[in-house]
């Protein structure tokens, strides 16, 4: 009886364990979409995701390098999934592609375990490919470009797609396997050219598991006509092309115009940026952007699985080291490639990152199997290593990237074409709206899609190009009629127009304009030579944190030689504005009304309440102040529930981005900000400074970093300007994409001029923003704004 009763406790067990472990080795068919669907942009996106969607939907031709492939699939989507509008179903590809790229790495790790294991399925593969599929997909640049529309997700993809069926090829397959991957291979050459760089990789790891492949011609052959059917994808350009599509190249029917486009050969600019001096600092970028993707011990796990691949297993036959040279050689090919490119350097490194989570599953099962074979562990203490590991890895970055990451209430590209067709419907003005890439993408979706365009009565939008400028465009336009941009463009401004905030854009006025908009409240307030005659305050139920925006609309009624700024004051907190990126009053012309905005950041802990808006004016010449008696409205403020710390950063910009240390180093000493003995150094020498920079909220838009050695004049000596980590990571592309609360450390290699005089100097780095070149302002612990740059400390160049 009791040998009947603990058999049959046994037998309960055993059929637990199995229907437990069933439904783990489905959790990321389940986990990985539900992620993605819950956090999917539901509507059109800036820039070049609405060009992919309105490009599929017409059947046209993408920007170089055309994108053949996810025009099709997308073409597909919208017309087979019946529900949605085009913008969600064409985001819901990324979202199929992510799960896709994932369930790969999961395949992977079951090829690797049958292999080690006989041919046989082990509970610890199963988890392991569990492990890797869900740290490869809630990797944060993996999990955001999963949920938009875009082309990288699926270059991933490709890569995962070609690594799993070479992987099943060498490890127990048949050459059907091989043919399959001729065919991934040549349908992602048609998708991107970034696929061609791990092709060394494949191209010695087969070599190397069959020598004898370069004899047998019928395999080569069929090999070559697999990647040929792949590749068949592109005749897509040539046929549709001659066609004149709506949208794209009609040149594509002819050699040259085919190779142009496809090679992307207009942008090769971007392209091996950096020289073998700049190397240690990519490799820093690298391993920033790789911490906030994983933890420290998935990222050593990773490392342990190469190593793993090579030594296993100890005394015999190392069957695994060829999947070293696959693994290994793909990640050094797109790593060599991608971190000496300037442009998409994130969406290019979803790949790097792929194979490094990938190679931390195959650590995790490599140490389970050594902990199984080499301690005689049983299965509970291996169990309690793997749900260790579980926490630092999936469920780690699951509870670190849900709260920020979701684009479900991401709306800029639909709120900019409502707001097109809200401010100038009825308007009669017959106006002309400048637009750059990213605004121009969705008003053509709504013309080939929604066909809905804009009465030309009111206006006409145009896209501003490389072939006619900004400031050519305004030339053109300008004598026809009231001309808009979608954005501020400073140099509009240096050639000598006004540009007025007008609703979400910016109309271009020429000098001497006495009218006061209407959509601003009149009011009357002298201080000094200059009067405050309109003001707008759109947004007054805020939350702490935000950005509001102001407008303000002024004059000198005689003119003036002084330098004045406006002063806003909203409760206790103090702004002092700085002359940068406004017209200075010295060229005011006497009566002419000049608006602009002065827009200004909440501090993150500012209490909730009521706070008036008060403006002033100080005169920067005399130092003087005036109190207009002046109140804009009042701010209702709700508090944020969890708000972040700035009290211990050296610089708070705009309430966005924190710099959080700042070190130099040169002529073998390393000092840190603030540093109050100058740093000594010789012209031709090179100083390596490192920013680490902390986001505290989303960014509205791309800011550049800037590094500036100045005299004490103020003069720049060396400037260094880029998108933070040397364009790797810029804070908004398309969507926002600093989440709060992320670091970055970001080098520099600033080189002291060969003829440079003896001299103090001084570092001093900020941020402005991308297009328009506005400095983010500075405030102090209590959001009082005291400045638009940072000074390091000194530099003392002598002989």
């Amino acid at each position: 009886m009791d040998k009947s009763v603990t058999a049959f406790q046994n037998s309960s067990r055993i059929v637990r364990q199995r229907w437990m472990l069933a439904g783990i080795r489905f959790l990321p068919f389940v986990l990985l979409p539900g992620l993605y669907l819950a956090t999917l942009a539901q509507t059109l996106v800036l820039g070049d995701p609405t060009e992919y969607t309105f490009v599929a939907n017409i059947l046209g031709i993408a920007h170089p390098p055309g994108y053949a492939f996810i025009t099709l699939t997308g073409k597909l989507f919208q017309m087979l999934i019946p529900f949605g509008e085009f913008p969600w179903r064409m985001h819901l590809l990324s979202a199929t592609a992510a799960t896709l790229g994932a369930v790969f790495v999961y395949g992977i790790l079951l090829v690797v375990d049958r292999a080690t294991m006989a041919n046989k399925q082990d509970w610890v593969g199963v988890i392991s490919a569990v492990f890797g599929a869900l740290l490869v997909g809630t990797a944060v640049d993996y999990w955001q470009h999963a949920i938009h529309t875009n082309p990288h997700i699926i270059t991933a993809t490709f890569l995962a797609a070609n690594l799993f069926l070479l992987t099943r090829w060498g490890y127990g397959g048949s050459d059907k396997w091989l043919y399959l991957f001729c065919v991934s291979a040549g349908l992602g050459v048609t998708h991107h050219p970034l696929t061609v760089f791990a092709f060394p990789a494949y191209t010695v790891y087969i070599l190397v598991k069959r020598p004898s492949i370069l004899r047998e011609w019928r395999t080569l052959l069929k090999m070559v006509g697999f990647a040929l059917l792949g590749l068949s994808v592109w005749l897509y350009f040539p046929i549709r092309s001659p066609m004149q599509p709506p949208f794209g190249p009609s040149t594509m029917n002819t050699l040259d115009g085919f190779l142009a486009h496809v090679l992307a050969r207009n942008l090769r600019v971007n392209l091996f940026h950096f020289g073998l001096a700049d190397q240690p600092d990519r490799l820093l970028v690298f391993w920033t952007l790789s911490r906030l993707q994983y933890s420290l011990p998935v990222l050593l796990l990773a490392v342990w699985g190469l190593v793993w691949l090579v030594v296993y297993p100890q005394g015999e036959k190392r069957p695994f080291r060829p999947l070293a040279i696959l693994y290994g050689l793909a990640w050094l090919g797109n790593y060599l490639f991608v971190i000496n490119t300037v442009q998409d350097v994130m969406a290019y490194l979803l790949g790097p990152f792929l194979i490094v989570g990938l190679l931390a599953a195959i650590g995790l099962y490599g140490l389970a199997t050594l902990t199984r074979q080499v301690l005689q562990a049983d299965n509970r203490l291996i169990g309690l290593l793997l749900a260790a590991l579980f926490l630092l890895g999936p469920i780690l970055q699951i509870a670190r990237n849900t709260p920020y990451i979701s684009l479900r209430n991401y709306n800029e590209g639909q709120a900019y074409v409502d707001a097109v067709f809200d401010w100038f419907a009825g308007r009669g003005e017959g106006a002309v709206l400048l637009n750059d890439w990213e605004h121009m993408t969705p008003l053509w979706y709504t013309k080939f899609v929604t066909n809905r365009w804009p009465d030309p009565a009111d206006v006409r939008p145009e896209f501003v190009s490389t072939a006619r400028p900004w400031v050519e465009s305004v030339f053109d336009f300008l004598p026809g009629g009231p001309v808009y941009l979608s954005n501020y463009r400073r140099e509009i401004v240096d050639a000598g127009f006004r540009l007025r905030p007008a609703g979400p854009f910016y109309q271009v006025v020429e000098p001497g304009d006495s009218s006061i908009p209407p959509e601003l409240t009149p009011v009357r307030a002298t201080g000094g030579e200059i009067e405050v005659v309109g003001y707008a305050l759109p947004q007054t139920a805020v939350t702490a944190g935000d950005y509001v925006p102001f407008t303000l609309a002024m004059r000198t009624p005689t003119g003036t030689a002084d330098f004045y700024v406006p002063v806003l004051f909203v409760g206790d907190i103090t702004y002092p504005f700085t002359t940068d990126s406004h017209l200075i009053t010295p060229q005011w012309l006497p009566g002419e009304v000049i608006v602009e905005r002065f827009d200004f950041a909440l501090p993150h802990n500012l209490p909730a309440g009521n706070y008036p808006v008060r403006v002033g004016l100080k005169n920067l010449s005399t130092n003087e102040e005036f109190d207009l008696g002046l109140t804009a409205g009042t701010l209702t403020v709700t508090p944020k529930t969890h708000p972040v710390r700035t009290d211990d950063l050296l610089a708070n910009f705009r309430q966005r981005v924190g710099l959080v240390s700042a070190t130099a180093w040169g002529n073998g000493r390393r000092v840190r900000a603030p540093w109050t003995e100058p740093l000594v150094a010789q012209p031709g020498d090179t100083i390596h400074i490192t920013l680490r920079w902390r986001s505290l909220d989303y960014a509205e838009e791309s800011y550049t970093v800037f590094v500036h050695l100045i005299d004490g004049a103020n003069q720049p000596i060396v400037a260094l300007d880029y998108t933070p980590l040397g364009g790797a990571t810029p804070t908004h592309l398309w969507i926002p994409k600093w989440l709060p609360g992320q670091q970055m450390l970001d080098p520099y290699r600033l080189q002291i001029p060969d003829n440079l005089p003896p001299g103090t100097y001084y570092i001093e780095v900020g941020l402005y923003e991308m297009v328009g070149k506005r400095r983010l302002h500075i405030a102090d612990e209590n959001g009082n704004l005291i400045g638009d740059r940072y000074i390091l400390g000194t530099v003392l160049v002598t002989e």
